[in-house]
């Protein structure tokens, strides 16, 4: 009779705790330095073998099964008490149910505590500032251009509010995520502001600079005196107002449309 067992595993970013999601990253890490020498056939090749390892490995945590040896065309993995034999094909039905992993979060979603420090709201609620957002933006571009890890890093100093931290490559990566997750959830909070196609666009440091000299224009209406206080304020009222501006800038040239 062949043996059925109901395994219970995270079904999002959302649904994970802090140990979860500390282990998924860990596991990307690892995952990534041992393929690092492997000769895949291509990039989805290496992308594809990648997320399956570190899905397998995760299921294999979360579910409390233990692998104990390869047998036959599987593996011999027990849980609880029981022994029993799984096929590839088993295997890789079961990690069907962690595709979502394969994906950037959509809402935001991050570890807790790095280097001792903790963070603030995952959704940049509260007292982050408009400031803060600029020179998060700042850094995450800078990283996109350059893959510079130490970007991610000065990210974390101010996403952690901690000077000179010290995160380990895990927590690097969630840094990644996390912000990921940020601007998603921002472009659909406030569609006028960030167009489509704009969010994950790596722009030049000149266009870059350029455009935050703009958004911060556009909320002190050209009076320099009132900077300080556009910057101290939260980012979320900040992205709310530029939004705002947006939309009233996109209706008028529907109404008065520019003529060629």
């Amino acid at each position: 009779m062949a043996t059925t067992i109901n395994l219970t595993v995270p079904k999002s970013w959302a649904e994970l705790s802090q140990d979860q999601l500390r282990f998924l990253f860990q596991t990307m890490v690892e995952v990534q330095l041992s393929n690092r020498n492997v000769g895949f056939r291509s990039l989805d090749d290496y992308s594809l073998q990648s997320s399956a390892q570190v899905a397998t490995i995760c299921l294999l945590k979360w579910s409390g099964l233990r692998l104990i040896c390869a047998y036959a065309d599987g593996w011999l993995v027990a849980h609880d008490q029981e022994e029993f034999k799984v096929t590839a094909g088993q295997m890789a039905s079961a990690i069907t149910h962690l595709v979502w992993a394969k994906e950037l979060p959509t809402e935001p979603v991050r570890l807790d505590i790095v280097d001792g420090a903790k963070a603030v709201p995952a959704d940049i609620s509260g007292d982050f500032t408009f400031d803060n957002w600029l020179a998060c933006e700042a850094l995450w571009q800078v990283y996109q251009l350059t893959s510079n890890e130490d970007m991610l890093r000065q990210m974390a100093e101010i996403l952690y509010n901690k000077p000179d931290i010290k995160p380990d490559a895990a927590e690097l990566l969630g840094i990644f995520y996390w912000w990921a997750a940020v601007k998603s959830m921002a472009s659909d909070m406030f569609p006028n502001f960030f167009k489509p196609g704009e969010v994950g666009e790596a722009p030049s440091a000149d266009s870059m600079r350029r455009n935050m000299d703009a958004q911060i224009r556009a909320l002190t209406k050209g009076d320099i005196t009132k900077e300080s206080e556009i910057l101290a304020m939260g980012a979320i009222r900040a992205l709310t107002e530029l939004d705002a501006q947006a939309r009233e800038y996109d209706e008028l040239n529907k109404k008065y449309p520019s003529k060629k």
